[in-house]
């Protein structure tokens, strides 16, 4: 079982959930690469959710976040939300999104991303 990578439902959608608030940059390392491996298991993930509240970002996160960030351009119609990113960890992760061509949402709480995910789920049925 995942240590910071769960799958979680909200309003019947499934989200895959990445639950990092407070980690320190190897830890998120762990984290990154727990959402990497699941999805490369699911192929079909298309809602993401992660909580990045008081985070340490380093270089070594930053390149396997780029790795997840990677993996999920291969799917065009996956929706990421971001909670809890300071200004700074926000312009870093818009740059690195639209480089990619991902569409990221970035939120102040849990539930508003959540509910950011399903709207747009839902936009797309």
């Amino acid at each position: 079982m995942a240590k910071y990578v769960r799958w979680i439902t909200h309003k019947g959608k499934e989200i895959l959930f990445m639950d990092t608030p407070r980690v320190s940059g190897e830890e998120g390392i762990v984290a990154w690469e727990e959402m990497r491996q699941e999805i490369r298991k699911r192929p079909d993930v298309r809602l993401i959710l992660i909580d990045t509240t008081d985070i340490t970002l380093e270089t070594k996160t930053m390149t396997k976040a780029k790795e997840v960030a990677a993996a999920v351009k291969s799917h065009p119609d996956t929706r990421l939300a971001f909670v809890g990113m300071t200004a700074l960890q926000k312009s870093t992760a818009q740059l690195i999104a639209r480089g990619l061509g991902l569409e990221a949402h970035f939120c102040k709480t849990l539930e508003e991303g959540k509910d950011w995910l399903v709207a747009e789920a839902d936009n797309r049925e």
